[in-house]
Formats: C-alpha cells, structure tokens, sequence
C-alpha cells in the first residue's frame, strides 16, 4: 500500500509519501518561511557583480537572492553564454524571479527570470518561444501530432515543454490546461504590480499543488487527508491538474490524528539521529559537514569466524546497507557529495554487487543522483541533487548548549508536536484538559511576555482541542515535554496547582 497523506492545516500542515507503513517523504511550507523552490517573487536588484558575472537579488526573505547571468534577461542582440551580467540587470531594477535552488545553510536561494509554471500535460513558458517535448515521448507520430497542435495554440512570444501526459491526453484536455496557465500568469504580473515592493507573490496554495504534483507522480494507492478545510482545497487542486486521481481522495475521520495513525512523528524523530539500524543487526553511522555528508557501516552484531563466511556476511550487511542509505536520503532530503564507508570486501565481483544494488534503489528516487565508484580505499563517491533544504534543517535548529555541533527540534516543531498529541488524547480518550511540563524553547513562546508571544498564547489557546495547565521547567531538555495528564478539567486544575506549589 502505498499512500499519500496530508495532515495538520494551516502552519501545522504537512504531507508525506508512506509506503508499506514506511515513511519515504514528509514535507512542510518550512517553519523558517525560506523561499521555496518554484515561488515566484518580485524582487529588487541591488548589487551587480561582473566579476562573478551575477547579481543579488532582494526578494523580501531576508537572506538576498543569487542571480547568474544565465539566468538573468537577455538582450536582444546577446546570444546564450556571452552577455555581461550589466548588460543585462542594473541596480535597483524591478524583476519577477523564480526560486529554482532554496537557501543551504549560508548559501543564498538562487533565482531565475526564466519563469515556468507546471501543468499535468504543459509546462508554461510565460517569456521564451517555441515548442520543446519529453524525450519520453518516442513515437515519432505522436510527437509531430503534439508539435502540430501546440503551434497552432501558442500565442506571440510564449512557449511551452510539452510532458509525457500530453501523449494519451485529448487535444481539448491541453487547450484547457495552456488557457489556465495563461490566466495564473496573468493574475501573477497582476499581484507583481500591485504589490510595488519586494516580497512572494505566488498564491498560497501552490506550495500543496506542487508537493501534490510530486508525490502522486509515484502512483499512490491512497490519498489521505485529515482536515476538512484542506480536504476542499485538495479536491480544487486535482479537479484542476489531475481529475482521475480523484478517486484516491479520502477524507480521514480516525480518533487518533493522522500523524499518530501512520507514526509519522517517531519516523521523523528517527530521520534526526546519527545512527540508523540495519535489519541484519548491523547499523549506520551519518555525519553531516560543510562540504559533503559522510555514511559509515557497520556490521554491528556480526559474529562470524572469518574466511568465506566473513565475506558473506559482509557481503549481505553492505547490501542491507545499500537499501537503507537510499531510503534515508531520500527521507532526509540530503543532497550535494556524499561519501559512503562500505565494510570492506575482498572480491570484485560482491562490491559490484553492492553498487548495483546501491544504483537500483537510488533509481526508485525522483531526486536525481550520480553514483561514480569506489575509490582505491573502498569509498563509494555520490552526488544527490540539492532541491530543497535538507529535513533536519526545516524541522530542527543548532543547539545553543553545544553551539551548533548537534541539534534540536525547533520551538515551531514542539508546538506542532504538542498540539497533535493533545487532539490525539481528545478524539481517543475524550480528554477535556491536560497539565504539561514544559521546558524554557516551548513555554516562552506560548506563555511568555510580550505583544508577540501573548498574541501567540492566545491563538494557541483558543483553538487548543483541550483546556491546557502548562508548568515551566527550565531544567527539562530543550526539545521534550511531558504530559502529566488528560482527563476532566476538575483533577487537571487540582493536580497543576499541586505541582505549581512544590515548583521553586
């Protein structure tokens, strides 16, 4: 079974690919509100760069946006690769960019002015002309067919990528979805020119659109959608892009939260540790730098005697090792170099075994990868494709008590955590109030001082599924609380005041 969920709503809102109860993705808006790929912003050019023949950009996100020349207008009389970065922006000059490479750490987002908006069957090319189709489509019949009626579509000036859809789609199925891109970039140049200043001015919901394109590219057996304001919204997207897959909507009604129901939260705190167990007994070690992440393995409870048996065993961990490294890659969104320590083997012919298998499971991962062999040491080189910031990035932050050489769940993510578990206890137990410990990253924005964290307090409280007594413990760990108990609101008030006594 392989499912799509979406779960939470508003800030809360996620969406996860879960295949035979194994989380493979999760994703969210990001508690960070970094620019994420495929927004499209105005932004304002403030420092030209000839040396590096680029400019940055300010798109209203704080960190600037990195503009390569080839990414930047063309003059007119410049061909591809020999323009001048200043013959094509100036300082202080308006553009409408697309976010093509979200911030990594200190990097800045890297944008383009080369927009497209995807559809099922078309991508939209709002500023380049002509027809491009997918190498995918092969037969030469149907690729002049398409080409035919896309001319004959096409207006002055625009073009478009025609997908592998297009192939079995009608002719009046592509016309519909061109006249709705044409009217997206539309209302876009409208809300640019409205807006004046530097900021996002891509709608709301095409972060969800696009998580939605990507995830039922796998072919889903079940999408699973737990509020019903966003049940709505989901039914609006896919009645637009992808009617057929209708008939996957479910709405879910369960007394657990959807998170609970799939465990979504303990994979996810699984995806921050260091270690990763093997089915084997074997185990995982990943380490993350500036420059490239390391993966060591290990054989763990490996017992053998040596000789033949030792290279089967080793043999076997490694290929075990193989499978779990790409399902953690691509759960944990890492990308740039990686560099894996396989145990060593000594014949050829079983390291060729393990970089197939290595290989085999990367292709089942719509993030492109590069795998380029084993070194003389026995180190497997790859490369995965950055496309988003990494998880442990959008749902943790440096931890301030070891300065950033480890890390915890963000203050946004406990919040999420918490209220998930207490609507839990509501649906499954009928809790009406619950009395939680919290430490000092979880209560200050709740129930601190200040305009912000009142107006944060009270928004919590108001929607809050159950009357809540918080206790400040400043000596609890920064990313873990503690619910002392759910049940009537007579023994919550009475147990939360006994415990405030006995608090210094």
């Amino acid at each position: 079974m392989r499912q799509v969920a979406i779960g939470g709503s508003g800030e809360r809102l996620w969406i996860g690919l879960v295949e035979q109860g194994r989380l493979v993705e999760w994703r969210n808006p990001g508690e960070h509100a970094q620019a994420a790929a495929g927004e499209i912003y105005l932004g304002r050019v403030t420092d030209v760069l000839p040396g590096m023949q680029s400019a940055f950009v300010e798109i209203g996100q704080g960190k600037k946006a990195y503009l390569y020349v080839d990414d930047a207008p063309m003059p007119k009389q410049a061909k591809q690769g020999t323009a001048n970065i200043r013959e094509c922006v100036r300082e202080g000059e308006m553009l409408l960019v697309q976010v093509i490479k979200e911030a990594m750490g200190n990097k800045a987002p890297r944008i383009t002015t080369r927009i497209n908006l995807k559809g099922k069957c078309l991508v939209y090319l709002p500023a380049e002309e002509g027809v491009s189709i997918s190498r995918k489509i092969g037969d030469k019949a149907v690729r002049k067919r398409l080409l035919e009626q896309l001319e004959g579509m096409l207006e002055a000036g625009e073009g478009v990528i025609v997908r592998t859809e297009a192939a079995e789609a009608e002719e009046s199925t592509i016309l519909e979805e061109l006249a709705r891109l044409r009217q997206v970039w539309q209302k876009l140049r409208q809300q640019a020119s409205e807006r004046g200043k530097p900021g996002r001015v891509s709608g709301d919901g095409e972060w969800l659109e696009q998580a939605l394109r990507d995830l039922l590219a796998q072919d889903p057996d079940e999408l699973l959608v737990e509020e019903a304001a966003v049940y709505q919204q989901v039914k609006g997207i896919l009645a637009l892009f992808s009617p057929e897959k209708q008939a996957l909507l479910r709405r879910y009604q369960g007394k657990q939260t959807l998170a609970d129901h799939l465990g979504v939260d303990v994979q996810l705190q699984q995806a921050l540790r260091r270690e990763v167990p093997l089915p084997g007994g074997g185990y995982l070690v990943l380490d993350r730098t500036e420059a490239m992440t390391v993966i060591d393995v290990n054989t763990g409870a490996f017992t053998g005697k040596g000789g033949q048996q030792r290279e089967q065993a080793v043999t076997a961990t490694n290929l075990e090792a193989a499978s779990v490294i790409a399902a953690q890659l691509r759960l944990r969104d890492i990308g740039g170099i990686i560099l894996i320590d396989f145990i060593d083997m000594k014949e050829a012919a079983n390291k060729e075994r393990v970089l197939a298998k290595l290989e085999e499971e990367l292709s089942r991962d719509p993030v492109p990868s590069t795998v380029f062999g084993m070194t003389a040491l026995g180190l497997v080189e790859m490369t995965r494709k950055r496309v988003r910031p990494s998880l442990a990035e959008r749902i943790s932050r440096p931890c301030a008590v070891c300065r950033g050489s480890g890390r915890v769940r963000s203050p946004e993510q406990l919040v999420r955590m918490l209220w998930d578990e207490l609507e839990g206890l509501a649906r499954s137990q009928e809790a009406e109030a619950a009395v939680v410990e919290m430490p000092t990253p979880l209560y200050e924005p709740l129930f601190g001082r200040g305009a912000e964290a009142e107006s944060i307090a009270a928004s919590f409280r108001a929607r809050c599924p159950v009357q809540l007594h918080a206790l400040h413990n400043p000596l609890m760990p920064p990313d873990e609380y503690r619910i002392l108990y759910a049940g009537s609101p007579g023994e919550a008030a009475g147990l939360f005041a006994s415990r405030k006594r006995q608090m210094p």
